[in-house]
């Protein structure tokens, strides 16, 4: 069975992107373009016995920050496995992600292996 990843991102070219390489390493994706639809779907995944594995989140969204979208996802799964994606690598949250509930953080743009690196610290390849 597939892994499940969630990416929480408010561009698509990027969503897009990182899709194609969750995809390439063989996870079944969810986007979502918002902290609102993300946690929403984070929520459904979960209540219908198929969470999700991973959730990627960009730490600059319209209308919520990656800090607080941890936030409510660790209210309703304190394991949850969410690594930080941003283009922001000065950003204090990204040198601060531990504390913030992330376990692993990706500094935009990242290329595959990256990708596969911190998939492989979680131990999900």
């Amino acid at each position: 069975m597939k892994k499940k990843a969630l990416v929480i991102e408010d561009n698509g070219v990027v969503s897009e992107t990182i899709k194609a390489m969750l995809e390439f390493l063989e996870f079944q994706v969810d986007l979502a373009d918002s902290g609102t639809d993300g946690i929403e779907k984070y929520v459904d995944a979960k209540n219908t016995g198929q969470p999700f594995d991973v959730v990627f989140v960009d730490l600059v969204l319209p209308e919520m920050h990656g800090s607080m979208i941890i936030k409510e996802l660790k209210n309703i799964d304190p394991q949850v496995n969410a690594v930080i994606s941003s283009g922001y690598s000065e950003d204090p949250s990204i040198r601060d992600y531990k504390n913030l509930g992330f376990k692993g953080v990706l500094n935009k743009p990242y290329t595959l292996d990256e990708l596969r690196n911190v998939l492989n610290e979680l131990g999900l390849l």
